[in-house]
């Protein structure tokens, strides 16, 4: 099960890449240069064919998109200015779907970074 876990999440965050390059009319080789990634590998991580490193994640969203990072993973609206004081007050209240979301992109998270295995 967690193998399609993955898989969903993987072209979950390839679709909001993509959406967030096209909105910004901007081609892959654009991202892939200012990020220091491949043309090959931008493409792969739209179609959901590979995980990112904490680090790509983290060059995508400040050098390709300049949005936080949050925006990225969880498409929060950059204009929000609310202090999160736990992980709780974030999900409270949430939608199941988006509860699960969340948590898959946590999950996503530290299997990049190699805190998950």
């Amino acid at each position: 099960m967690l193998k399609g876990v993955d898989r969903a999440v993987r072209r979950r965050l390839g679709a909001r890449i993509k959406e967030l390059r096209t909105a910004r009319k901007l081609t892959q080789e654009q991202v892939a240069d200012c990020t220091g990634l491949s043309q090959k590998y931008v493409s792969a991580l739209e179609c959901g064919q590979k995980s990112p490193s904490w680090e790509t994640l983290v060059n995508l969203a400040h050098k390709a998109f300049e949005i936080r990072l949050a925006s990225l993973m969880f498409g929060i609206d950059e204009d929000i200015a609310v202090e999160i004081q736990s992980l709780g007050d974030v999900i409270a209240g949430r939608p199941v779907e988006a509860r699960g979301d969340l948590l898959r992109g946590i999950e996503l998270v530290l299997r990049a970074g190699g805190i998950l295995k």
